[in-house]
């Protein structure tokens, strides 16, 4: 199910939903075209279980077994084995 906002030119918010995301789409796009501020879409996925993001760390590892090192001193983390590390050299 997909939520599409948008406030028009009285300051009045109008809604539509659709369970299709291209018709969502369709239109947020045509909101826009006529003039509707503050367009936006919001979905809620019915097949999601568990909340979103990580919500288990044991021993340093996610539950699917992969290493956890992300930290917010970090923002993403140090790079792990592998990453391309892009310097200002590169640019």
């Amino acid at each position: 199910m997909f939520k599409i906002y948008g406030t028009d030119a009285n300051n009045q918010i109008h809604a539509q939903e659709t369970a299709d995301l291209v018709a969502a789409l369709r239109i947020t796009q045509e909101m826009r075209d006529v003039g509707y501020t503050f367009v936006t879409m919001a979905s809620e996925n019915p097949d999601h279980v568990g909340k979103a993001g990580v919500d288990t760390i044991a021993d340093g590892k996610t539950p699917d077994g992969h290493d956890y090192d992300w930290s917010k001193a970090g923002r993403a983390g140090k790079p792990r084995a592998g990453d391309r590390v892009i310097t200002k050299k590169d640019f």
